[in-house]
């Protein structure tokens, strides 16, 4: 809690004195939020205003809003116009910038320690003071569709949306981040508002900072920036999504094939996601994994090979991706079905599972010397945890891993027709989806 004589008029938020080391958590009688993490030794800070609210939260016909909000924030407030805010975060010499997930937005900066109050300042009021002028209105949907264009137009990243959008059987969890042209175009200012409304109140907003910004000072400028907000999120349970194994073949004039292969995995609230962690690390997360070996390294079946969980509150998957030649195309298939079948039949070691940890557990340290890292990822525990969970507690959670869970988690990828498929290629073989036990439909 702050102290009553926190210091509310001092201006200077930066530099943290010695003893100003630890995390801080403040929650006001509101809801709000805030978390600092002061690190002592750096010159710079960064600084965000997370809301826990994305396109997940969108029902039919508002498609996009969340993200539409996100580029309206921008185009000025009551205060600022757009070219005053962006004159004055280039004039920072930082680095700003704001996203949309599927459960959150997030607006954020990076910049030198003097620059911090102003970068709160801008980013606080883009949060609360968003103006929605009809001509900006308008002109940002154009921005917008040709950004769903430009998606559509790179068959990596229309692959990827579209096996997405197959995978679930829940319209909200499943529809694009983006919207369509369609669900953009026809946004109403007043659906907007009340979108907003609903949504960006003070129990789903969490406020953050780490770096060289001094705790009490920063507690007690959130407060005040944040003092007029109220309401709270309506509370309506979300529908679990179902994972829905497919197979789908997209055609297109394209010079390599782009497979997509997914298993039903963890969610960010499963105690097993460290197991499902460490079981991708070693499956194709790493260059000495055994996808990466075997697919690039001895068969040179592909230049890009990969695998990494995805996770939302309550559902998650393994997803594997690469892209190959056509010709080769399914000798790829063949040799990953071998590898997923190898490792879901016991075949993980115990040597392999100490290196998938050490990697892991070295990604976490080194994110955490970075004050925008370190930023986001506080912000993402409060939302999901309601507390800050320290790099050596989860650490400690990737280290008391144990080769059965590993095996546990890896033996529900021996059953190839609960697999999701999908490959986008010029001219795509039906004879590939026998390899995961599929037939293949389009889209």
């Amino acid at each position: 809690m702050i102290p009553k004589d926190a210091r509310a008029n001092r201006t200077d938020v930066t530099r943290p004195s010695p003893r100003h080391t630890r995390h801080v958590l403040v929650r006001h009688a509101s809801g709000l939020r805030v978390a600092v993490a002061p690190m002592p030794h750096v010159r710079s800070a960064a600084v965000g205003v997370w809301i826990a609210a994305g396109s997940r939260q969108e029902t039919a016909g508002l498609e996009g809003a969340a993200h539409l909000w996100e580029h309206m924030a921008f185009k000025g407030t009551g205060r600022r116009s757009a070219l005053d805010i962006a004159r004055s975060l280039d004039r920072l010499g930082g680095l700003s910038n704001a996203f949309t997930g599927r459960e959150d937005t997030c607006f954020h900066a990076r910049v030198v320690a003097s620059g911090l109050p102003e970068a709160f300042d801008i980013l606080s009021d883009l949060v609360l003071h968003p103006l929605l002028d009809p001509a900006e209105l308008a002109l940002e949907k154009g921005v917008i569709q040709q950004e769903i264009a430009a998606v559509d137009e790179t068959p990596e990243e229309s692959a990827f949306e579209t096996f997405w959008q197959s995978l679930w059987s829940d319209p909200a969890v499943a529809h694009p981040i983006l919207g369509t042209a369609d669900s953009v175009g026809n946004l109403s200012r007043e659906a907007l508002r009340g979108w907003r409304a609903a949504h960006y109140t003070a129990d789903r907003i969490i406020v953050a900072a780490a770096g060289a910004v001094d705790p009490d000072a920063f507690c007690a400028a959130a407060q005040q920036a944040f003092a007029g907000l109220g309401g709270s999120a309506p509370s309506l349970p979300l529908p679990s999504p179902r994972f829905r194994p497919c197979g789908l073949a997209v055609e297109r004039d394209v010079e390599q094939s782009h497979v997509l292969l997914a298993y039903p995995a963890a969610s960010l609230a499963d105690p097993g996601r460290y197991a499902w962690s460490c079981l991708s690390a070693l499956l194709g997360g790493q260059m000495s994994s055994r996808l990466f070996q075997e697919v690039r390294e001895k068969r040179g079946l592909a230049y890009s090979i990969s695998s990494h969980p995805q996770a939302l509150t309550d559902c998650g998957i393994l997803e594997i991706y690469a892209a190959a030649s056509p010709e080769r195309t399914g000798e790829l298939l063949r040799v990953v079905r071998r590898e997923i079948t190898a490792v879901a039949e016991g075949g993980v070691t115990a040597e392999e599972l100490a290196h998938a940890k050490k990697h892991l557990t070295g990604l976490l340290f080194l994110g955490d010397e970075s004050t925008e890292e370190r930023m986001l990822r506080m912000a993402r525990n409060v939302a999901l945890h309601g507390r800050h969970v320290p790099v050596e507690e989860a650490a400690a959670m990737i280290d008391a891993v144990t080769l059965d869970e590993v095996r546990d988690a890896a033996a529900t990828l021996g059953d190839p027709g609960g697999a999701a498929l999908l490959v986008l290629a010029p001219e795509v073989d039906a004879a590939w989806a026998g390899t995961f036990d599929k037939e293949f439909a389009t889209p």
